[in-house]
């Protein structure tokens, strides 16, 4: 029951997510309190998503992972300098300067968690995502700053003790859980069986934070319909320039698991702008489903 369950979810995990995002829009135009009533939860969904990946590594290949300086640094150079240009280039194209430096701001911010969700489905490099996404999360309140002054002209005032609080509680506390209640577990029981349900149901907690995020942002986009034409416009391209990009760099210089961590770490991005945050979750279903029918490869 449990490996058909968690392959349930592995083939038609496209159709789940896009489901998700059309039943939140479709809800929204009418009232967004199943998503303010979940919004609730957020934060468990966040912990739970993260554990149950967290699970799924050993301290021995989370070790790996931290060594892995030629990763590391391919995600961060992804992250911090060519997604910021990508960005500022795109800017070019909006009128408003305040949509072109938030346009800039998606490019600066970190590396989303569903990053780490997205490499357990396709069998990626989890340990590698966490330790980009932790990364990132370090280092973004010095770079977004400069970044932004650089860029946009614009200072960004940045919380590092609020960043590093929510590090520490949604992925680097859940990770190291889920790693902990691995290695009690395999004291007692052959873990391995149990292995292919994580990403499960990390991915459905996935779901519902995308149903949250649409829902309770609709009435935001409904009041502000004139700013949607350009805000569409802006970030449609950004997603599968970053995710594009990203696969042909990282397929070039590691493997395929190394490969799909680094693609969804640098291709996805901590936003709360709905439309953004809908555009890069149906590019990251794309490439999802590149990867499980091509195998890995990427048809040019």
């Amino acid at each position: 029951m449990i490996q058909r369950f968690a392959l349930f979810v592995r083939e038609k995990y496209s159709y789940i997510i896009i489901s998700s995002l059309i039943v939140g829009i479709i809800v929204g135009f009418y009232t967004s309190y199943p998503g303010m009533l979940l919004k609730q939860f957020s934060v468990l969904f966040v912990v739970v998503m993260i554990a149950s990946m967290g699970f799924t590594i050993t301290f021995r290949s989370f070790a790996l992972a931290l060594k892995d300086f030629k990763g590391f640094s391919v995600g961060m150079i992804l992250n911090f300098v060519f997604a910021p240009l990508i960005c500022f280039a795109l800017a070019f194209a909006v009128p408003q300067r305040e949509m072109a430096v938030g346009l800039i701001l998606i490019g600066a911010v970190p590396c989303a968690g569903m990053a780490i969700v997205w490499a357990g489905l396709l069998d990626g490099d989890v340990p590698l995502a966490v330790v980009i996404n932790t990364g990132t999360m370090l280092l973004a309140p010095f770079f977004i700053p400069l970044i932004m002054l650089w860029l946009a002209g614009s200072y960004v005032k940045i919380n590092a003790l609020a960043m590093l609080l929510n590090l520490i509680y949604t992925i680097l506390l859940p990770v190291i859980a889920g790693m902990l209640l691995r290695e009690l577990a395999e004291r007692k029981m052959d873990v391995k069986k149990y292995l292919p349900l994580c990403p499960a149901i990390s991915s459905l907690c996935a779901v519902f934070l995308m149903f949250i995020a649409v829902n309770t942002s609709m009435p935001v986009i409904l009041k502000n319909l004139n700013l949607l034409p350009p805000l569409l416009a802006s970030t449609v391209a950004i997603f599968p320039i970053l995710f594009i990009s990203a696969y042909f760099l990282s397929s070039r210089l590691f493997d395929r698991a190394k490969n799909i961590a680094i693609t969804y770490s640098c291709g996805m991005k901590n936003l709360p702008i709905a439309v953004a945050f809908a555009f890069q979750m149906l590019t990251a279903v794309a490439f999802y489903r590149i990867y499980r029918a091509k195998g890995g490869g990427l048809s040019v």
